[in-house]
């Protein structure tokens, strides 16, 4: 996906509810789409019913690739598929899902002049409504996934929704990758530690022109005091970001971007460095999420760039979902004996 530098500099700026039909359980189930857990940023999911779960007409399925519109008129949803060859529509207080087959579209109508897409009719057991409260539109998890011939799960013991999407890579061996390592594994109460984002596989003829990463800490036992693009074991001052410890309750997220191709890392390293200070000198993990939140996307991502131009006009390459690997693997500060 190929993106404007400026969008991601602008990007950079942008740091339950009852409906009308009754649920069956008030915990909100979390929800899981190629292991990147989806964080539900005004309306999280709910479990109609017998057991059938509803969730925000965006954000789920837009993380799946697909394309979501609402037609206020009409009160219908139409998804479309990542490789656009399914169209699925839906009406507000309707149980009947209309999916449709755009498949060989192109064909027929360069060699018929005219296309009609088979339609299939799907009974659904949970139509879609508009909570109450919220005014957010609720459609059928399950339902809509299958349709985008994505693989669904239930964890009862977890309470997690597993889904795999189609293209879901088999391996992530030779894509770009994340993964944390810390400068220390101990720090004395008020001294800071660093925790560095750690790239791989970076390609050929490429430089680092973005970081987005998002840790997860304990904030009740370390502060977040800064972020830095880094090369290596190099820090520079040519780049521009922000950083927000209030992203939620237990993350900071971290934006970075520069156009300083000579300073900035080309080869797998460091990337990036966060800076905590321990409270009290006790005990935390720091992890990366991989995770996409509904109002803003996936919570980490890597955007490289040609170091030259005449040789490679392509652009800015921002790489997340599936074309990127992040490790949640944590690691640990003041990790007492075990």
């Amino acid at each position: 996906m190929k993106k404007k530098l400026i969008c991601i500099v602008a990007a950079a700026a942008v740091v339950s509810a009852l409906g009308t039909a009754a649920m069956a359980d008030d915990k909100a189930p979390q929800v899981f789409i190629n292991n990147a857990q989806i964080m539900f940023a005004d309306q999280e999911p709910v479990i109609l019913g017998e057991g059938h779960t509803v969730v925000p007409a965006r954000g789920v399925f837009e993380a799946m690739g697909a394309k979501v519109t609402w037609d206020g008129e009409k009160r219908e949803v139409e998804v479309e598929s990542k490789d656009r060859n399914t169209i699925i529509n839906l009406a507000i207080d309707d149980n009947t899902m209309r999916v449709y087959d755009m498949s060989n579209m192109f064909a027929s109508i360069f060699t018929t002049g005219g296309f009609e897409a088979p339609e299939t009719l799907v009974a659904l057991d949970v139509a879609p409504l508009i909570m109450e409260d919220t005014g957010r539109t609720m459609i059928p998890l399950r339902a809509i996934s299958e349709a985008l011939n994505a693989d669904v799960k239930w964890d009862g013991d977890a309470y997690t929704i597993n889904i795999t999407t189609a293209d879901a890579p088999a391996s992530y061996d030779g894509v770009p990758a994340f993964a944390l390592s810390t400068g220390s594994d101990t720090v004395a109460e008020g001294e800071t530690v660093d925790i560095y984002i750690e790239a791989s596989n970076i390609p050929d003829g490429k430089f680092v022109s973005g970081v987005t990463a998002t840790v997860r800490y304990n904030k009740e036992n370390f502060e977040f005091v800064d972020a830095q693009l880094m090369n290596g074991d190099s820090t520079f001052e040519d780049a521009m970001g922000v950083a927000n410890d209030k992203f939620s309750d237990d993350m900071v997220k971290a934006v970075y971007v520069t156009i300083d191709a000579e300073h900035a890392a080309k080869t797998d390293g460091k990337v990036m460095k966060l800076t905590f200070r321990s409270i009290n000198g006790k005990e935390g993990a720091f992890e990366l999420s991989n995770g996409y939140r509904t109002d803003i996307g996936y919570n980490s991502s890597l955007l490289l760039d040609a170091i030259d131009e005449s040789v490679d006009s392509s652009g800015s390459t921002e790489y997340l979902g599936n074309d990127f690997y992040v490790s949640t693997d944590p690691v640990w500060v003041n990790r007492a004996d075990e």
